[in-house]
């Protein structure tokens, strides 16, 4: 073998070397995720890291035998029921709690008939807290839970007794590091006032109390790392959370998925209420919330927002001008018939309107009967003869001697200058023809 392949064949067992000892080393990775801060994944019931609650909500799911653990995946306005069956508890695991003003109407509703509340969290929302702590201590206004600083607390409880008081530490990788722990304030709790704390921290700190409301009870609890994994895999940790849980209704269990926010972020949004700071970091309440929250309002609202803008785009196209109403057409010949007429007649010029008379009564014969008869350009007598009258009084059925009469008497209007009679007597004789005619 020449020194060039004993080269080659050392690059190549130190390249083996090296990527045994890059995978061992990337399996040899913490399994566990000890992050202090705030994930998504902080007290999750789907969480088996640390810091999760998949422990304690396999454990609620067989608690109560014949009721069975509830999710609530969408919100509790519209998951959690005002009145159960029977008895019921709410429990919620978290940093923070945020509920909007539909939920904490829901949850004071399911309290008030009569079920139980477990809320774990290191702090409290206003909103909830200005119904549970309407009546206030003298000189304790509520100001949210108190902060200590510490590495180890030990937590006691009232009842039911502990052999002795549990130490609880926050960790990193095992390793206890310091940690900022609520409670509240003894200032809360006097005798005038039915709620009454349950639990300490280092004997002398609340972090467990019960406040009732109406016919059932809210459970407060400040310290809700107890109950996430790491806790609960130890024995003497495990006693002190089956000692808070016995507080709980023998009944169905809702567990809160939705409502954990960072205890920071609920924090500021008490201090928004409270009117000292504003934030931006959970969506603000706006009057369409009730309505967005159904979705068969929601579906409704929809529908109009889209048949409005329909009709914009539909009303927005240029439109033909409105056709005007034009006024009904009347016959003015009968009118300006009646107008010459009494021209005529105020100036006594009775031979025109006697012509106008005949004129009118042989156009009649001639759309009527067919049969045309012209007038003497001059004399303005008809051209007629005697088969011409025998032949009209054969179609419209009136005697020879009447039609006759009728001629006669035209004839003399226009011979002589005619009296009022004369035309009278002429206008009968047509009225008469006309009643008579066939």
């Amino acid at each position: 073998m020449n020194t060039r392949n004993t080269y080659v064949l050392i690059g190549l067992a130190v390249l083996a070397v090296v990527g045994v000892l890059f995978y061992r080393q990337s399996q040899a990775k913490a399994k566990y995720d000890w992050r202090d801060s705030w994930v998504a994944e902080a007290y999750s019931e789907k969480n088996p890291q640390p810091y999760g609650t998949q422990v304690l909500y396999r454990l609620l799911d067989t608690y109560f035998a014949g009721h069975p653990l509830k999710t609530i995946q969408e919100g509790v306005s519209g998951e959690l029921p005002l009145q159960p069956a029977q008895a019921a508890n709410y429990v919620f695991v978290g940093e923070g709690l945020y509920l909007d003003s539909l939920s904490t109407v829901r949850l004071l509703a399911f309290v008030e008939n009569g079920n139980t509340a477990l809320l774990s969290s290191k702090t409290i929302p206003f909103d909830l807290m200005f119904h549970l702590y309407f009546r206030e201590c003298a000189d304790a206004e509520w100001n949210d839970y108190e902060k200590k600083r510490d590495s180890i607390v030990q937590v006691s409880l009232r009842q039911p007794a502990l052999p002795a008081p549990v130490s609880l530490h926050f960790a990193w990788q095992n390793i206890p590091k310091a940690y900022q722990w609520s409670f509240m304030k003894a200032d809360f709790f006097c005798d005038s006032l039915p709620q009454r704390p349950l639990g300490y921290l280092n004997d002398t700190l609340i972090n467990f109390a019960e406040f009732p409301y109406g016919k059932g009870r809210f459970l407060l609890h400040t310290t809700p790392i107890a109950f996430s994994n790491y806790h609960l895999l130890r024995p003497e940790a495990r006693s002190y959370a089956e000692g808070i849980l016995s507080y709980l209704q023998n009944g169905d269990i809702y567990w809160d998925a939705t409502s954990r926010v960072p205890e920071m972020v609920a924090r500021q949004r008490n201090n928004r209420n409270n009117g000292d700071s504003y934030s931006r970091d959970l969506e603000a309440e706006h009057p369409f919330s009730y309505i967005l929250k159904h979705p068969s309002l929601a579906w409704a609202w929809y529908l109009l927002i889209g048949l409005s803008l329909a009709y914009l785009v539909f009303r927005a196209k240029r439109r033909k001008r409105i056709i005007p109403v034009l006024p009904k057409n009347e016959n003015s010949s009968y009118e300006f018939i009646s107008t010459i007429a009494n021209l005529h007649f105020r100036e006594k010029n009775y031979q025109n309107i006697c012509v106008q008379q005949m004129r009118l009564f042989l156009a009649q014969l001639r759309e009527k009967y067919g049969m045309v008869v012209q007038l003497h350009p001059e004399t303005q007598q008809p051209r007629i003869d005697s088969s011409f009258v025998s032949r009209l009084s054969q179609v419209s059925e009136v005697p020879v001697p009447q039609i006759q009469n009728i001629f006669t008497q035209y004839a003399a209007t226009t011979q002589y200058e005619p009296t009022e009679e004369m035309m009278v007597d002429f206008h009968l004789a047509l009225e008469a023809f006309g009643k008579q005619a066939k």
